[in-house]
């Protein structure tokens, strides 16, 4: 067991990447100490899905994936948010799409960018290229799931409403589609949040202490984060309820040309009840 929690620690550590937003909505959350109500405090959590590593990209990149997860231990329930990539929105003074704030300034501006946009404290974040994301699927033995859309991909052929195990290139398939779903860059969103919804149940199951080297190897110099090893601890300690339920929740705009480019338009409105829905699960006042 010591040998499992000096490998654990080595790859935690060298997992950690400081990042620290300087927006308005900022805080520090300790979720190794419970609040006055005795329950531990939620949190929340900017995953990026980075390009760096796909195709065998080795620039930064730019985020093509950005979800918001919310993890609040009392109701037991974590939430996935999707926020469209092309979003038009002001990063720095200048209007931009979303995914241009992680390659203009890594994970502190992707961070800073959609605390401004959402009007909350964004935690943590974790950002995964997309051969870690792949080789991680397939250190848990990959995941099981219902396509949603019958669509061909890179070789492989996908049937509404059929089953299929997924890891390695099948997986990145059907993650990857975009351009045959009547629901463009949303319909890709969904099986994404469907892919990490299964890998999170997969993982409560999963057998981690046989595997965990494959786990861990998976890991290494594909994430980076700014959890530390101890604030991993204090999640798998005391925040595994929060699993328990798996909401995903989707911030959809609609297309609109400005300057010959293509951005994704969000109502003020739609961006509000959002922002309103996500400080109730931050238990924000």
């Amino acid at each position: 067991m010591a040998k499992v929690y000096m490998d654990v620690r080595g790859t935690a550590d060298d997992l950690y990447e400081g990042a620290q937003s300087n927006s308005q909505y900022a805080r520090k959350v300790d979720i190794g100490k419970k609040t006055k109500d005795n329950t531990y405090p939620p949190f929340s959590v900017l995953l990026l899905g980075v390009d760096t590593g796909d195709l065998g990209r080795v620039d930064q990149g730019r985020s093509d994936t950005m979800m918001v997860l919310t993890v609040n231990p009392e109701t037991e329930k974590t939430t996935i948010t999707s926020l469209q990539r092309d979003t038009y929105i002001m990063i720095n003074g200048n209007y931009d799409k979303l995914n241009a704030a992680y390659a203009y300034g890594g994970a502190s501006l992707a961070m800073e960018t959609v605390e401004n946009y959402l009007e909350i404290p964004i935690d943590y974040y974790i950002s995964v290229n997309m051969m870690g994301f792949q080789e991680l699927v397939g250190a848990i033995g990959g995941v099981d799931v219902q396509s949603d859309l019958t669509f061909s991909q890179q070789g492989y052929d996908f049937v509404k409403g059929e089953n299929y195990h997924l890891e390695g290139e099948r997986l990145l398939a059907y993650t990857r589609n975009r351009y045959d779903d009547p629901d463009g860059d949303y319909g890709r969103q969904n099986r994404q949040r469907q892919i990490i919804s299964a890998a999170i149940n997969k993982m409560k199951s999963v057998d981690t202490l046989s595997n965990y080297q494959s786990i861990l190897s998976s890991l290494e110099g594909n994430v980076q984060t700014n959890l530390k090893f101890d604030q991993m601890q204090n999640i798998l300690l005391n925040y595994r309820a929060a699993a328990t339920q798996l909401d995903e929740k989707s911030l959809r705009g609609s297309g609109e040309m400005i300057g010959g480019v293509s951005y994704q338009i969000v109502s003020e409105e739609d961006r509000q009840a959002m922002s309103q829905m996500l400080k109730r699960e931050l238990e924000i006042e």
